[in-house]
């Protein structure tokens, strides 16, 4: 049907097939304009006759029972199914708890850690973050994570900041046996090495003036913090981490970051400032943030890929943790992630016995499922079984299949009228089957209405050529890629436009389409047909070009043949693969008219000429006069003629080293474009041909 915008009063036209009753939506292809369609209304006739019954199949005999409707069958098994829904509801229950558990304890963790960072000063942290970078670059020429004494710099900085010296010998932890006991330290502990050590801290604080009273500030914080938290009942929470990264995987930041500060007590041997942390794949989500020069909270993976049911849980000799942070951007554009760890055991043994305690209700229901469908398989999966294997028997051709009639109920009767169906679908499946081998679903549904011959044939209709100008010299510039979308980008707008006006796109040769009108679906004006479309690809390449030209990309100008007259079609090839295509003299000539053609107009010979002559084409140029062309293989030249749709001239630069001026554009006075009949007074036209779009 044809449909008029309401905004712009384009008109187009639209398959009215696709319109649904109640209305649809269409956008206009001009001004964008989007507005609702309804379907047509049914055309008033004399009523139609109805049409005879098909023949019912010979009933076959049927096990004799008593008459039980199907809808009394299915409630049964509805009652059934709903007494087991208890069962269901408490494993689902038990699911959802561990989980709302777990999302429970990262919101109390955010709180805290909001908590814990506004807390801190901004210019505070800036001075913070700038001395571990020193200890990072190696102040004083240390490079402490090379060090083999560094667990004695996590000590004694640690101990400098809460105790505000080093302890002596008699203050520090000892077993029985009158050793020094302190976390962190396999071998024998040296005291000399942890007094040494306090020198490199004292020296650092004293190149930065007031850094020491901003680290024992803030360690006192976060220490207060953990020890608030355990008093609010938070027992599962470890400590609380700073830690510092440059948004940047470059020098040491590419693959570690830096410890900053944490609230475990200098009895712990914790870190110091600067530490590197070691990156891996399986903890990078942890600069995911920073990196992306993001700010915010974020978390441990909800999944872990080895363990579809359970977080990501990072496990250590201490326990099975889970991380929550906020990443935070300080004044000098470092990025500081404030961390807690919380032990996620509880969490991690509840979901165990969930999916455990899920599983085997799972198996005891399945084995239950068995039994019950065992004894339903007489009254309803019977029926069901029989349908089946008849729609198997269908789907591999075999349309003589009767499904068996069991019991005289509704599935009795859905039974006599999928074999009625059958029967009465037979031939019309197995036309459309073949159809759509060779035609578009369009051109198929057409076929099956009026006819169609496969086989070989003499038919009236116009073949069309096309070719891109200079295709392999500009793909010489272009990788494959490009080659391959500039192509799609074509066809996938040139195609569309054959099939618009009733057109056949018969093959692809390379970057030529074969196009035929008139077959294999009979089209009385193919001739108009064809020239209507070959316009619109030519109009259309102008849009394409134009637009590429904009994006900076490479593009081709087209030459489009025609010809009219008969041709021998048919189908081609073997069950595996079919190809309706054309041969034979008309089809040759066409081929020839392309490569005759001017760079982006349109050229045909006089056999599509005297059919279309009568006819006013608007917005084109159509030669008075013929142009004799030698062709191969006829004895004299032959008349054509060229259609110009615009007054360009276009010719191929073979010399050009720039890709980009390979086509040369000159304007010709001698070609005048004619968009009324009166302005060809020298023509008595018979009509005008009407383009879709108009």
């Amino acid at each position: 049907m044809i449909v008029t915008c309401e905004n712009c009063q384009s008109r187009f036209h639209l398959d009215t097939g696709l319109i649904k009753e109640k209305g649809s939506k269409v956008r206009c292809s001009k001004c964008r304009h989007i507005f609702r369609i309804y379907p047509p209304a049914p055309a008033v006739g004399p009523p139609v006759p109805p049409k005879s019954r098909a023949v019912k199949p010979k009933r076959i005999k049927t096990a004799k029972g008593k008459y039980i409707p199907f809808k009394t069958k299915l409630v049964g098994f509805a009652a059934i199914i709903i007494s087991f829904i208890g069962l269901i509801v408490i494993p689902v229950e038990l699911v959802y708890r561990p989980i709302e558990k777990l999302y429970t304890l990262i919101g109390n963790t955010e709180n805290l850690l909001g908590g814990v960072q506004a807390a801190f000063d901004p210019e505070e942290l800036a001075e913070m973050n700038q001395f571990a970078m020193d200890t990072v670059k190696g102040a004083e020429s240390i490079f402490i994570h090379e060090d083999k004494n560094k667990n004695y710099y996590f000590l004694s900085l640690n101990m400098l900041l809460i105790e505000g010296k080093i302890l002596p010998p008699e203050e520090l932890p000892k077993n029985e046996a009158g050793a020094f006991e302190i976390e962190g330290f396999e071998e024998d502990f040296d005291y000399e090495k942890l007094h040494e050590t306090q020198f490199y801290w004292k020296l650092r604080f004293t190149s930065h003036p007031g850094s020491e009273n901003i680290f024992r500030k803030y360690k006192k914080l976060l220490m207060k913090a953990q020890e608030n938290a355990a008093e609010a009942g938070f027992d599962m929470f470890s400590a609380i981490y700073v830690m510092l990264d440059t948004g940047k995987e470059e020098g040491f930041f590419k693959d570690h970051i830096a410890f900053l500060l944490d609230g475990y007590h200098w009895s712990e041997a914790p870190c110091y400032a600067g530490e590197p942390y070691q990156m891996t794949s399986a903890s990078r989500y942890w600069r995911r943030m920073s990196l992306n020069g993001m700010e915010g909270y974020d978390t441990s993976p909800v999944s872990d890929p080895d363990n579809f049911f359970l977080p990501r849980f990072t496990k250590d000799e201490w326990g099975t943790w889970f991380t929550v942070w906020l990443t935070k951007r300080d004044l000098s554009g470092l990025y500081n992630m404030f961390s807690i760890d919380f032990n996620a055991d509880i969490v991690k043994d509840l979901l165990l016995k969930v999916f455990m305690l899920v599983g085997g209700i799972i198996l005891v229901l399945s084995l239950m499922v068995m039994g019950i469908t065992k004894v339903l398989s007489g009254l309803v999966t019977r029926p069901i079984t029989e349908l089946t294997k008849g729609a198997e028997e269908v789907a591999h051709g075999n349309y003589d299949y009767e499904v068996p009639l069991l019991k005289e109920d509704e599935f009795g009767e859905l039974t006599k009228q999928f074999n009625l169906m059958t029967k009465g679908q037979k031939e019309r499946l197995n036309l459309m089957e073949t159809l759509e081998k060779f035609l578009s679903k369009e051109l198929a549904e057409m076929a099956a209405k009026e006819g169609i011959v496969l086989g070989g044939q003499t038919a009236d209709c116009t073949v069309m050529f096309t070719d891109f100008a200079g295709f392999s010299t500009i793909t010489q510039k272009m990788t494959a890629s490009e080659a391959v979308d500039a192509l799609n980008t074509y066809f996938g707008t040139l195609i569309p436009i054959i099939k618009k006006y009733g057109g056949f796109p018969d093959k692809y040769i390379g970057d030529a389409i074969v196009a035929l009108f008139g077959a294999p679906v009979k089209v009385e004006n193919h001739a108009e047909r064809a020239v209507m479309a070959a316009i619109e690809m030519q109009k259309k390449m102008r849009e394409i070009n134009a637009k590429r030209h904009q994006e900076g990309k490479l593009f081709f100008e087209m030459r489009i043949g025609l010809n009219s007259g008969e041709v021998i079609a048919g189908a081609i090839g073997c069950d595996a693969k079919l190809e309706y295509t054309s041969i034979g003299e008309t089809t040759n000539l066409a081929n020839r008219m392309e490569a005759a053609c001017p760079i982006a107009h349109i050229k045909i010979t006089e056999g599509t000429y005297i059919k279309v002559r009568r006819i006013f084409f608007r917005g084109v140029h159509i030669a008075a006069t013929p142009d004799f062309v030698t062709v191969k293989g006829y004895t004299h030249p032959v008349a054509t003629y060229s259609i110009y749709v615009d007054n360009l001239i276009i010719k191929k630069d073979m010399d050009t080293k720039d890709i980009k001026k390979f086509y040369v554009y000159e304007t010709s006075d001698a070609i005048s474009v004619k968009n009324r009949p009166e302005d060809v007074p020298e023509v008595k036209f018979d009509s005008v041909a009407k383009f879709i779009d108009d």
